[in-house]
């Protein structure tokens, strides 16, 4: 049984990605900024959708989660996903800021849009092993989703990133001032092995690379300009440090 739905995922990926290769071409070309970085800043709340006093507190977690064990913890809001996929937005943008320590790739991104009704956790190479896709899933269901369902979306991203905060705090063996405990994520027993989604990934990429080509070099990027998202744009190398995302996380 295992075997068979493992099979029947990879068919699946395929054909999705077969169908997102045939889509690139009729996106539209407007180009999305990128937040102007600041240092010991990791909430760009564009879209406004936060409240001040939560964003301060939360901020001041994840400022005290970096000193403690040099994990970069950024969340970012926008207005508008301009029509593009939410995981190759959210896997550029990671990649452009540099989230986590270079060589480390021990960072994390919390992406959403209102707009779109679409968020993702993004995670860096270097924490895959304790938080995987599955997991990651299992936060944004559990602590995300409902509160976007009621629109309330300064309980979805506190809520979310303190969940998140508690895994890390566990896996490192510290404490975060102020974060609770209770908010836990409990470990799936039937939780695929993660060299079958290694391998799942590596096909799906390939055929994405044998369908779409060169293409990439085509149209407009992500990046650069202001209209639709961050004013200022341009990523200013304050806080982040070079980290790395291969694709890995969740989106719901």
């Amino acid at each position: 049984m295992k075997k068979r739905r493992i099979i029947s995922c990879v068919m699946l990926l395929s054909v999705l990605a077969l169908l997102f290769a045939s889509l690139t071409g009729c996106t539209t070309s407007e180009k999305i900024p990128i937040p102007t970085v600041e240092e010991n800043v990791y909430i760009y709340d564009e879209d406004d959708v936060i409240d001040d006093d939560v964003e301060k507190t939360l901020n001041d977690m994840l400022v005290e989660l970096e000193e403690k064990t040099d994990v970069e913890f950024a969340v970012i809001s926008i207005e508008s996903l301009l029509d593009r996929s939410i995981e190759k937005y959210a896997n550029n943008l990671f990649n452009t800021l540099g989230i986590g320590k270079k060589g480390e790739d021990n960072g994390l991104l919390l992406l959403f849009s209102r707009s779109d009704e679409k968020v993702r956790l993004e995670i860096g190479r270097g924490l895959e092993g304790f938080l995987n896709d599955s997991k990651c899933g299992r936060i944004l269901d559990d602590y995300f989703v409902p509160y976007r369902d009621a629109d309330e979306y300064t309980e979805a991203t506190e809520m979310t990133v303190k969940a998140v905060l508690n895994v890390i705090a566990k896996e490192y063996g510290i404490s975060i001032d102020g974060l609770e405990s209770d908010l836990t994520v409990e470990d799936s027993e039937d939780d695929l092995p993660l060299w079958v989604w290694i391998i799942i990934a590596i096909i799906v990429i390939v055929i994405i690379g044998v369908a779409i080509g060169g293409s990439s070099s085509s149209g407009g990027g992500y990046y650069g300009g202001s209209s639709g998202g961050f004013s200022g744009g341009g990523f200013s190398g304050g806080s982040f440090g070079g980290g790395f995302s291969g694709g890995g996380g969740a989106s719901r």
